[in-house]
């Protein structure tokens, strides 16, 4: 009897939700046959019901909690044993250099990548819009179901995807490992939606988003919950600078196909019998500007600003940087190269001192899919 109430609560729900979308749908396909222009909190009430409808169907059902109870075992697998903490002894960094343009950041952490040593930090729990930060965890679960030579069809809702794009095609096939490079240099919406259609399809059920909340809790990442594979504004799509860093570590140290893809500016994937050709430009406009970097993903939206986490090497020290909430591009870069040396210069590393006409060099170099 618990089972049935339950599902007539859940078919309840769903309804509910349906009527509010068409409703609102309706009215504004009216205004427009009126030639009258929707007001700004209509359009919006509108995009966003049909955003929550979307995120509804992504509460398992209880055939989904099985599939998804007998893939928790591959979620698992990979345990994450890396975990932050303060040092106790007094910081070398003189209090002059400590503070900076970053300070206007909504939140950041610097960390010593190897320990987990917080070096720097601002609001590191406070739950924030991420953006395409998120992909980290789409390639993460996706990994963990499936093997990189997968291929699956394109559908038109990925397709359809609004950018940033690679302009996947409704009926060609890729490869997860294709897709990857897509969702991860190019930050490209399609490419992450074709994955988690893709693995819905493959397990004929609804999962993908409930699978990436499952892997946030068995990393123990608790300011995390995830709403798309995008990182598309939801207000239940959020995480936070200490478990992103937690995240990015863990997806660099355990899955060589994310390492590699994350330090790559640049991929070609040819045309063959599955699909067109694409150019593969990464939007991290660190790569090949600051020395050592090898990572690790950028994002933007309305809600979120700009987004970033990014790594290097120099001196034989690893450290990581995650930057949220700046207002442009160039800020984020510049904010988070600044970071990146504040931790270097903990382990007594001269900073790298990243000029803004070496980003915009770098930003002229890239191409963009429209």
């Amino acid at each position: 009897m618990k089972y049935i109430d339950l599902f007539f609560d859940y078919l309840e729900k769903r309804w509910r939700l349906f009527f509010l979308s068409f409703g609102l749908q309706l009215i504004l396909t009216i205004l427009l046959g009126l030639g009258i222009k929707a007001p700004l909190f209509l359009q919006r009430l509108s995009l966003n019901t049909l955003r929550v409808q979307s995120e509804s169907l992504t509460s398992p059902s209880l055939s989904e909690k099985s599939v998804i109870q007998q893939l928790l075992p591959r979620l698992q697998q990979k345990q994450n044993n890396f975990s932050l903490f303060r040092s106790t002894g007094e910081s070398i960094i003189p209090q002059a250099q400590a503070a900076g343009d970053f300070e206007f950041l909504k939140s950041y952490i610097v960390i010593d990548d190897g320990t987990g040593q917080i070096l720097a930090e601002k609001n590191i729990h406070q739950q924030l819009p991420i953006a395409s930060l998120t992909k980290l965890m789409t390639a993460v679960v996706s990994l963990d179901v499936t093997s990189p030579d997968q291929e699956f069809t394109i559908t038109n809702q990925a397709a359809q995807m609004i950018p940033t794009k690679i302009g996947v095609v409704e009926g060609q096939r890729m490869s997860l490992d294709e897709l990857l490079k897509g969702a991860l240099l190019t930050s490209a919406n399609d490419a992450a939606e074709a994955i988690k259609v893709g693995i819905n399809n493959l397990y004929n059920r609804n999962i993908f988003i409930s699978l990436m909340n499952e892997k946030a809790v068995v990393m123990g990442l608790k300011d995390t919950r995830f709403a798309n594979p995008e990182g598309l504004d939801s207000i239940n799509n959020y995480s936070s600078a200490a478990d992103l860093a937690v995240l990015a570590h863990y997806a660099i140290t355990n899955y060589p196909t994310i390492a590699t893809d994350v330090k790559s500016d640049y991929q070609f994937l040819s045309a063959d019998l599955n699909h067109k050709q694409f150019d593969l430009y990464n939007w991290n406009g660190l790569l090949g500007v600051y020395p050592g970097a090898y990572g690790v993903k950028i994002g933007n939206t309305d809600q979120a600003g700009f987004t970033s986490i990014v790594a290097a090497e120099r001196g034989g020290k690893r450290i990581l940087v995650v930057a949220l909430g700046a207002p442009g591009v160039l800020q984020r870069d510049m904010w988070a190269s600044e970071l990146l040396d504040l931790g270097f210069q903990k382990f007594g590393i001269p900073p790298a001192n990243i000029t803004e006409s070496q980003l915009e060099a770098k930003y002229a170099t890239w191409k963009y899919w429209e």
